[in-house]
C-alpha cells in the first residue's frame, strides 16, 4: 500500500529544506484533499512513496 505525504511551505520560492510535513496517510483521497487546502501555506507538495506527484500546488 502506498504512503502519501503532503508537505507545505510559507516560502514563495522554496528550496528543498523549506518543506514541512503536514499529513502522512495511506488514503489517496485524504492526501489529495489536503494538498489542495491553503491554510497557513504558500505552496503544498504531494508525494507517493517518496516520489513527487504534485509539486507547488
Amino acid at each position: 500500500m502506498a504512503t502519501y505525504r503532503v508537505y507545505g511551505t510559507t516560502e514563495g520560492s522554496p528550496r528543498d529544506t523549506d518543506w514541512d510535513l503536514i499529513v502522512e496517510t495511506c488514503d489517496p483521497v485524504a492526501a489529495t484533499r489536503a494538498v489542495h487546502e491553503t491554510d497557513g501555506t504558500f505552496w503544498r507538495r504531494l508525494t507517493e512513496d517518496g516520489q513527487v506527484v504534485l509539486d507547488r500546488v
